[in-house]
């Protein structure tokens, strides 16, 4: 699958794109407001992906918040990084704020980039 021109491109990551469509093809993820954002890996890519995407005017949720560490790093950053992790193991993300161990996962099994805009939150996992 390639982006259409007409396509915005939001974002780049390992060398495929983010892009805002509602018809894309690829791994998904919808803001708080609704608008949907794909990640669309480079042609002949054959790695499998997630995306995760929050709005900045989103406030963190108090119970889940309280599951985090107190860190420099806002909590939105943590949370789409977990949410790419949960997505790429198949595995439920509140399950993964409970073991809190299986977030310490081997470099080479998952990367993750994060290439946060003004707007939102972007992580995109690779594994």
């Amino acid at each position: 699958m390639v982006a259409s021109p007409a396509d915005p491109v939001i974002a780049r990551a390992f060398g495929g794109v983010v892009i805002t469509s509602n018809d894309a093809l690829g791994p998904a993820s919808y803001d708080v407001h609704g608008l949907r954002f794909v990640f669309v890996p480079a042609a002949h890519d054959t790695a499998t992906y997630a995306l995760d995407v929050e709005s900045r005017d989103t406030e963190a949720p108090t119970f889940l918040a309280q599951h985090f560490e107190p860190t420099n790093m806002p909590f939105f950053e943590r949370w789409t990084r977990l949410e790419v992790i949960a997505k790429l193991l198949g595995y439920p993300v509140l399950e993964l704020v409970k073991e809190s161990t299986r977030l310490n996962l081997p470099a080479e099994d998952i990367l993750i980039q994060h290439v946060d805009t003004p707007t939102h939150w972007i992580a995109v996992g690779r594994r």
